[in-house]
């Protein structure tokens, strides 16, 4: 079923202030990032952690409050945070979402999904890891394992979006025989065509999405190239003894990158010809038809989790109606359980004597006797300096705040560096894979930039992100040479000097092979 999740802007109440109400929930501990050694506040975005889910409120852009950020697993958080191991149906999704809306404030109507993972935990007969060690390739490419887990894991990415394989049975100590199918959307572009309509988090409880998306995940299994050790070689006649070693090889599925599109197309033909001849192979040689039992198997799993009778299907229709009408209370009236108002002084008899409004707790009985006691004192403020701080207002200036005189901004990005505190590092120029990891933001501004690099990198998100930009800055003095230097090897009319217009940026990085034999006469 579904299990991880993540949504860049989820809608939530807020309160008079417009502050998430996640800041007053007690479930919730949101803290920041700082510096323990100099108190320099690494970062706006504060996080909170509850049961396998990652709440992050993230400054805006535009300096108008925070915007709420959460991912993590649907599937662990249903069970408390200790695994997810187990199977996760619809009955399951349903108290899940009902808990992230009564408790946590979703508006999941409002809340745009921006990524999804959805998938079986299959319990075969036959060890998980038998099968995970024939991977060959899908869709022409190769698996790439992860080599720093101690978990048998493979994964096949994509643009939009990544086959996963693991022995599931393993990483929990459930055995060996449970294995995980697993699809990650990375873009929701991926559901287009598919009868698939999964836009917002109230839509993971429409049932006619299951059908397509059970039917999505046994195709891409089906599609796997495995290998099958049990073919006896001298059996096979020579041909077919090359069709076998070609097939059981992942790099003869690969299509090289610098081929012209019309090349690409006839050796992707190519490659379709020599699987129909693998497969073939496959079913008159192999020791079963192991495969096409898996996937068997991954659609039973699936349809029964997926089933949903006429009383589940009551409950959801409910559940709908309940937050639908929840959410319109709160948007008309500007009220809510979560929500904290101002009390008159006056009225508290607490208080007397203060002349400012203070806050206290929202209770059923409006009455002054009810307020009996001062529930949010106004903390004096503490610097920004000081290692506890942690605090974060909503309206402010979203720009870093760096307290040193001497700010490094990297010259990619624009933004301040925080000071590293190893010395022997030096001065960091750039941005760096932790400061990715808390802003996904500028993620998926250097992603959006960097694109070239990300193909066939085995380096994690952050770091190639990272990466690129380091690229970008140290490269762009030696292809200014280099274009410069095609110029004047071309035949022209006219002094290239004379006509070639260069920014002052440019001349500067020109500069950098001033004196080297790599100097350009210019």
């Amino acid at each position: 079923m579904f299990d991880g999740i993540k949504i860049i802007d989820v809608a939530v109440r807020v309160d008079n202030n417009g502050q998430p109400s996640l800041l007053t929930n007690d479930r919730l501990t949101f803290a920041g990032l700082v510096d323990p050694q100099t108190g320099f506040v690494l970062s706006r975005i504060r996080q909170a952690f509850d049961r396998g889910l990652t709440f992050r409120l993230v400054p805006r852009r535009s300096g108008q409050g925070n915007k709420v950020e959460v991912k993590g697993s649907l599937h662990k958080f249903h069970n408390q945070g200790q695994h997810y191991a187990d199977q996760f149906s619809v009955d399951g999704l349903v108290l899940t979402l009902d808990e992230l809306v009564t408790n946590y404030g979703f508006d999941p109507f409002n809340s745009k999904i921006n990524n999804i993972e959805f998938g079986v935990n299959v319990v075969l007969p036959f060890p998980a890891a038998e099968l995970l060690r024939n991977l060959v390739s899908y869709k022409n490419k190769p698996f790439y394992r992860d080599s720093r887990s101690q978990t048998p894991y493979y994964e096949c990415q994509f643009q939009q979006f990544t086959l996963k394989l693991y022995d599931k049975g393993k990483q929990k100590g459930f055995g060996d025989y449970l294995l995980r199918v697993e699809i990650k959307v990375m873009k929701m572009a991926y559901f287009n065509n598919t009868g698939v309509r999964l836009n917002t988090l109230a839509d993971l409880l429409n049932v006619t999405n299951y059908e397509p998306l059970g039917a999505l995940l046994v195709n891409a299994f089906t599609q796997i190239l495995f290998d099958d050790p049990s073919i006896n070689a001298d059996r096979l006649t020579p041909r077919e003894r090359d069709i076998c070693q070609n097939g059981r090889n992942p790099r003869y599925w690969q299509i090289p990158d610098d081929l012209t599109p019309k090349q690409a197309t006839a050796y992707r033909q190519r490659l379709h010809r020599a699987e129909r001849n693998y497969r073939a192979l496959l079913d008159q040689y192999g020791g079963g038809n192991w495969q096409a039992q898996t996937a068997a198997l991954i659609g039973q799993t699936w349809e029964r989790l997926t089933t949903v009778d006429d009383n589940l299907l009551t409950r959801i229709n409910e559940h709908r109606m309940t937050w639908k009408n929840t959410n319109n209370a709160v948007r008309v009236e500007g009220n809510s359980s979560n929500k904290t108002e101002i009390k008159d002084p006056e009225k508290c008899h607490e208080l007397t004597g203060v002349r400012k409004a203070v806050y206290c707790e929202t209770t059923v009985k409006n009455t002054p006797e009810t307020c009996h006691k001062l529930t949010d004192p106004s903390e004096p403020k503490m610097s920004q300096i000081n290692p506890l701080y942690s605090a974060l207002q909503c309206d402010i200036n979203t720009t870093p705040i760096n307290t040193h005189s001497e700010a490094v901004v990297c010259p990619i990005t624009g933004l301040p560096i925080p000071p590293t505190s190893t010395a022997r590092r030096g001065v960091r120029r750039f941005v760096s894979p932790a400061m990715l990891r808390n802003d996904d933001d500028l993620l998926m501004r250097l992603n959006s930039m960097f694109r070239q690099y990300a193909k066939g990198s085995k380096e994690d998100e952050f770091s190639r992100a990272a990466h690129n930009a380091r690229n970008a800055f140290h490269n762009e003095p030696n292809n200014l040479r280099r274009r410069i230097n095609r110029i004047n090897r071309q035949p022209t009319l006219f002094d290239v000097r004379q006509t070639l217009r260069l920014t002052a940026d440019q001349r500067a990085a020109l500069d950098h092979w001033r004196g080297t034999p790599y100097e350009v006469g210019f």
